[in-house]
């Protein structure tokens, strides 16, 4: 499980964005901030044109 954002850099981002959080909130949400920044690092990574499934799926009735 990847480790979560710092107390400090999580409070400096939640408070530039203004959003404001109860203590409970915050940690609740803090603790997750690991996962999050490894699924985006997963979504930005460059795919081929392969990777896009319309391009590799083929309904049944296409044989006809």
């Amino acid at each position: 499980m990847p480790d979560p954002m710092d107390k400090p850099q999580f409070d400096a981002l939640m408070a530039r964005l203004g959003i404001p959080l109860t203590e409970a909130e915050a940690e609740g949400i803090r603790a997750v901030t690991g996962n999050i920044l490894d699924f985006a690092a997963r979504v930005r990574t460059p795919r081929d044109n392969f990777a896009e499934t319309a391009l590799t799926f083929a309904p049944k009735d296409a044989a006809k």
